[in-house]
């Protein structure tokens, strides 16, 4: 057996027998280590991997190859958004710095600085989680075809941050949209969100044979799918997002004003099926009128400067808002996990425990504003002498 060396670099080697080529010459592989423990510790791993049958001097496949097989051989019954939403991530976040390294190189570390660099930039929890399982599963193909022994990127942390609360609109801003969906293309879509629940994809989706004008519900039954600026109408993603959602007095309203005998509710200019361009389009333009109708003023050349009164408001502000007014009504949370769509009850206590939290924060915060109100209007200013049991 071979002795370790120590080199003029620091490192130390040894040189070890990986087995016999067809010549009956020995195949042998130096190993280095910045100590004699790291040293032993990878010939242990690469003895192991010999005696799992891993031909180790021919293990040149890269990860940019394994990513290929996994796209390509392990998916093919996922659906296309899927699969291109999986590309996008292999592309993007891990193809930059994993794409020529030998698989049998990799260690944790490798992706747990993807993950913490992603992390400082404000990634969110739930989207690191889908890169490190991603990367894990096409790990997984070269466990399982004897590449290598263990998946170096099972053990990688994924750091925990708090989701940046989602609001539901104030009561000014549903008062705004709600007295002036009239001039705008998007006013009624807004007014479905606010007061049905319902999804970006469900509302572009929706057709006039899926409201019930008789029952007042509207029968949600599809969704549209957005791939590469192509729109197509699907079944949900849950068996939950086919639902009845009731529809009250003040959007009863506003759909026999708009009703029509057929076809798609809400349209692209050209009358077509909405595509997430068009929609985004057509949102900012929304957001400008909203913004004209509470005083404000669209830019106009170098002299007439935007003037914003409003603050952002995004398409899923309206489903949350519809949540808080489940909430205000006291409606059960069941009943809520229903309307919503919710394939997991979690999700919608997570909603009810959240609002509950909020509304405890302003009211004590009200009591707080009360009380200082008091003290300084000097009701609390006379003082009232303790007596004394000697008095």
């Amino acid at each position: 057996m071979a002795k370790m060396k120590k080199e003029k670099n620091g490192l130390y080697r040894k040189n070890l027998v990986l087995g016999k080529r067809p010549d009956g010459t020995y195949i042998r592989k130096p190993v280095y280590g910045k100590t004699q423990r790291e040293l032993e510790q990878k010939i242990k791993e690469i003895t192991q991997q010999l005696n799992h049958g891993i031909r180790v001097w021919e293990n040149s496949m890269t990860f940019r190859e394994l990513a290929n097989i996994w796209y390509e051989n392990y998916n093919t019954e996922a659906g296309e958004t899927w699969k291109y939403g999986q590309a996008l991530i292999i592309k993007k976040l891990l193809m930059p710095s994993l794409a020529e390294m030998r698989i049998c190189d990799l260690r944790q570390l490798h992706l747990q600085t993807i993950i913490t660099t992603m992390s400082k930039k404000g990634y969110a929890t739930s989207y690191m989680k889908k890169v490190k399982q991603l990367a894990d599963r096409i790990m997984e193909v070269a466990v399982g075809s004897d590449l290598i022994m263990r998946n170096p990127f099972s053990q990688v942390k994924v750091p925990r941050k708090d989701p940046t609360p989602r609001r539901a609109l104030t009561e000014e801003e549903i008062a705004l949209i709600t007295q002036n969906w009239r001039g705008h293309q998007l006013g009624a879509m807004a007014m479905i969100m606010i007061y049905a629940g319902l999804r970006k994809g469900e509302a572009i989706a929706l057709q006039w044979e899926n409201i019930d004008f008789e029952h007042r519900v509207i029968k949600v039954r599809q969704s549209a799918c957005n791939l590469k600026n192509v729109t197509t109408i699907k079944e949900p993603k849950t068996k939950a997002g086919v639902r009845d959602v009731p529809i009250p007095n003040v959007l009863l309203t506003v759909l026999m004003e708009i009703r029509k005998p057929s076809g798609f509710v809400f349209t692209n200019n050209e009358g077509g099926i909405m595509s997430d361009t068009s929609f985004k389009r057509q949102w900012h333009s929304f957001q400008s009128y909203l913004n004209i109708c509470a005083g404000g003023q669209n830019g106009a050349g170098r002299y007439i400067h935007r003037v914003v009164v409003i603050d952002n408001i995004t398409a899923h502000m309206l489903r949350h808002t519809y949540a808080t007014i489940l909430f205000d009504a006291n409606v059960d949370v069941k009943s809520a996990q229903k309307f919503l769509g919710h394939a997991d009850i979690e999700v919608t206590l997570a909603v009810y425990t959240h609002l509950t939290k909020y509304k405890e924060d302003k009211a004590i915060e009200a009591l707080n504003g009360h009380l200082d109100e008091m003290i300084e209007n000097g009701q609390h200013s006379k003082v009232i002498p303790i007596r004394t049991a000697n008095a």
